[in-house]
């Protein structure tokens, strides 16, 4: 979650109706704008949620008293009670694609798909989630949102939108949501993800930290209240996860690109983190029903 920067004074705030903004017999407004200046959008607080990728630009985003940066492949989570507007002094301003959604259909994601999340939409800081995903998944919301604006705005369209975006996000902000981990922890997670790297263990792990092992450790467990080994056993374990289900190859062979030497300590990780074995775990997943 980002860090909010020196709070600004506000002298007025408008409440924006959704229904101002939807025409006949649509249910959500998506729109992709530009801002230049702070006048560009009202200080505002709104009867529904919203969110909003920025596609180019650097910008500010003035939310509930504070100044948070954003930027290019910035994605931010707006809650219906939260109050904000947006400013740019770049060259060619803040290109951003929003969409502003009823507040009623939070209610339904939170009981079938987030029933224990106090994240995204039920994050309750004081700042909206906002997290920063790879360049090239930008590129698919932006076209996701261009096919959208080719149907009508009805509420299939709606949960195909935002259902594909919190999809996507989701197995990121495990990773992002967090504003005390150092950038060389981050790089250091997301390239620790090959075989060489797996089958090297946590020595690999430090290599990519770039840090001496006792501090990538000490570091690992003030984040992810895990050590070191539990941490990287966890990432091995989740690859392993989905190669018993997207491949057909033997489990040992699994185990043994994982890192695992020994195919009873690979089961014993293994029921640790899923509570069955591996072999339980791919017909359960194989299973037509």
């Amino acid at each position: 979650m980002r860090k909010a920067n020196k709070p600004i004074q506000q002298t007025g705030c408008n409440v924006f109706d959704l229904k101002h903004f939807l025409s006949k017999d649509e249910v959500f407004h998506i729109a992709r704008v530009c801002i230049n200046t702070r006048n560009d959008i009202s200080y505002h607080s709104h009867n529904y949620a919203e969110l909003f990728w920025v596609e180019k630009g650097i910008g500010t985003h003035h939310v509930n008293g504070n100044k948070v940066r954003i930027q290019a492949d910035d994605i931010v989570l707006i809650r219906p009670e939260d109050r904000h507007t947006f400013s740019s002094s770049s060259k060619n301003g803040l290109t951003l694609v929003n969409i502003a959604f009823p507040a009623s259909t939070l209610e339904i994601y939170r009981d079938r798909y987030f029933p224990t999340s106090n994240q995204y939409f039920w994050s309750k800081s004081i700042l909206p989630f906002h997290i920063t995903v790879p360049d090239k998944l930008i590129k698919r919301f932006s076209l996701k949102a261009e096919e959208t604006m080719r149907f009508k705005r009805s509420y299939m369209q709606l949960d195909s939108l935002l259902l594909f975006i919190l999809r996507n996000i989701q197995p990121l902000s495990t990773q992002q949501d967090y504003s005390n981990v150092p950038s060389w922890l981050i790089s250091a997670i997301k390239n620790y993800n090959n075989t060489d790297c797996f089958m090297n263990g946590t020595s690999a792990f430090v290599e990519l930290c770039d840090r001496n092992s006792d501090y990538v450790n000490r570091v690992t467990k003030d984040v992810f209240h895990e050590t070191m080994t539990e941490f990287v056993n966890d990432i091995r374990i989740k690859h392993a996860a989905d190669q018993l289900i997207l491949t057909s190859i033997p489990i040992k062979q699994i185990a043994y690109s994982c890192g695992f030497e020994s195919l009873a300590h690979f089961y014993r990780q293994f029921r640790i983190r899923y509570e069955q074995t591996p072999l339980e775990y791919r017909k359960l997943n194989l299973t037509i029903v």
